[in-house]
């Protein structure tokens, strides 16, 4: 094989792409080279290079620019020092650098778009416009589908995502884009409610404010990390189309670390019941029933932690963790809600310290997503306290976010009241008590 025949199939497979103006094609190296082995990375830096070299591979296929510049043509960026270092790399290896990048971003299925939505476990596109998907979900707060990305990417090296706007908005309409193609109205008119974007796809202070303004959640990370399940892909279809060709993928994946400070995020809000004593009757909607956990069904009470509370995570010794090691622990105290034979909310009625003084608690309150919208999370709620008071305690708390604005409404309606057991708590109540008002 020769480096010029990758281009000759690449020019093949992307009829869309018009070859007297693209970015793909040869960056560096002479076409006319005998490839004894292909090394495939999302950029060309200098590290990708020198594994690409050492794992004997003499063809080197980039989505992004190797000289710094969309064209690798600006002056500017090819007489840096880096720039002169890579070139000399390149010569002194006599190493082939090709860019992938409009074919790549358009292939179906296997392409940049079509595999980052595989890669988040998305469902077939409802939608579709040139670069951009648009995806049907169940709805669920963008706080929730934001973890579920994060637990997604946790393998490409990124360890958290952003989130903009307000997190606990209800959505079922996602729309991703191509790499750095994400433009926020582009994706809001294709009737989008929540977006899935690139660091390099947005300004904040352009697209960000201006989903802000209008309640539109956005959540982003890495541009690398959108891109890189595609280029993986395509390190496997170069493996069949040139089988005496060894194929390799190389290089970064995220292209940042996080790093935070010794005391990092914020404690939860706390709320409290002082009376237990008349509360109103837990009244189930048709076709559910209420229940105490039995013996056996731990895998029920878990399943709905996880899609719910904790989604994308592994609850692996979790169960134990947090109640059957407890000297306390009684199955009667965790409650479920079932739908026929799925269970669908639960919650449990147990025990927490309050200034030295043992008192009831509402121990995370989890719904799926299908379910929500039928009260569920308030009769659960009421059922727990109804156990607490069985119990023997006068009061109860439980813990809670401030964007979980329906929860918290619901919480006040029942007469829970604001705690402040920090000193961070007394201002976020007041921006919370302002965004109930308004909403």
């Amino acid at each position: 094989m020769k480096a010029l025949d990758l281009h000759l199939h690449m020019q093949k497979l992307g009829t869309w792409v018009d070859w007297s103006k693209t970015c793909d094609g040869f960056k560096a190296g002479q076409p006319s080279a005998d490839i004894a082995g292909i090394a495939v990375g999302w950029t060309s830096v200098l590290p990708a290079l020198h594994q690409a070299h050492a794992a004997g591979c003499n063809l080197f296929v980039t989505h992004e620019p190797t000289f710094y510049s969309h064209m690798d043509d600006d002056p500017r960026w090819r007489e840096t020092e880096p720039a002169r270092r890579k070139s000399q790399l390149l010569e002194q290896t006599g190493m082939v650098v090709y860019r992938c990048h409009d074919v790549w971003d358009r292939v179906p299925d296997i392409g940049i778009t079509d595999s980052w939505g595989t890669h988040l476990s998305l469902p077939a596109p409802s939608a579709r416009k040139t670069y951009y998907n648009l995806y049907t979900l169940p709805p669920q707060p963008a706080y929730e589908l934001a973890q579920r990305v994060a637990a997604s990417v946790g393998g490409l090296d990124q360890h958290a995502v952003q989130l903009l706007g307000p997190p606990g908005k209800m959505v079922s309409r996602l729309a991703i884009g191509t790499g750095a193609i994400t433009d926020v109205p582009t994706m809001v008119e294709m009737g989008a409610d929540v977006i899935l974007a690139t660091d390099d796809g947005l300004t904040y202070w352009r697209h960000g404010t201006w989903a802000i303004d209008q309640d539109l959640p956005v959540i982003i990370v890495n541009h690398a990390t959108a891109e890189i399940p595609g280029m993986r892909n395509l390190a496997d279809y170069l493996h069949r189309q040139f089988p005496d060709v060894k194929v390799e993928y190389v290089g970064p994946q995220c292209l940042y670390s996080l790093v935070g400070a010794a005391r990092s995020g914020q404690s939860q809000l706390t709320m409290v019941l002082d009376d237990l004593s008349a509360l109103p009757a837990a009244e189930l909607p048709s076709g559910y029933r209420l229940d105490h956990l039995h013996p056996g069904q731990e895998w029920a009470y878990t399943q709905v932690m996880a899609d719910s509370i904790y989604p994308g995570q592994s609850l692996e010794g979790w169960f134990e963790r947090t109640f059957s090691s407890d000297r306390q622990y009684d199955p009667q105290n965790l409650l479920l809600i079932w739908c026929d034979d799925q269970p669908v909310a639960v919650t449990a009625a147990w025990q927490a310290d309050l200034d030295g003084q043992q008192v009831g608690c509402i121990h995370m309150v989890g719904v799926l997503a299908a379910h929500r919208g039928k009260g569920l999370g308030k009769v659960i709620t009421l059922a727990a306290l109804h156990q607490l008071g069985r119990r023997g305690f006068a009061r109860a708390i439980l813990d809670t976010d401030d964007w979980r604005i329906p929860a918290l409404k619901a919480y006040l309606r029942l007469g829970f009241k604001p705690l402040h057991r920090d000193e961070s708590h007394r201002p976020r109540w007041q921006a919370v008590m302002r965004r109930i008002e308004s909403s």
